[in-house]
């Protein structure tokens, strides 16, 4: 089962930590790993300044607005 990002923690405007749907507080670097990894739904990768990738096949989608979730 894959996790959802549903809030980040930020330090001089960068993203240090999210927040999952699953109640857990996890690093960027986590974040990027779990990403990587298939942990996270839909993503493949991201970034500390709120960027995201999405690689499914042929297709590569990317966007900047993870920076706007709610903070914690």
């Amino acid at each position: 089962m894959t996790e959802k990002l549903v809030a980040v923690k930020k330090e001089n405007g960068f993203i240090t930590h999210f927040l999952t749907d699953e109640h857990r507080m996890i690093t960027l670097e986590e974040a990027q790993q779990m990403a990587r990894g298939g942990e996270l739904d839909s993503l493949t990768d991201l970034h500390a300044d709120g960027r995201w990738e999405i690689h499914d096949g042929e297709v590569h989608k990317e966007g900047n607005n993870l920076a706007d979730l709610p903070e914690f």
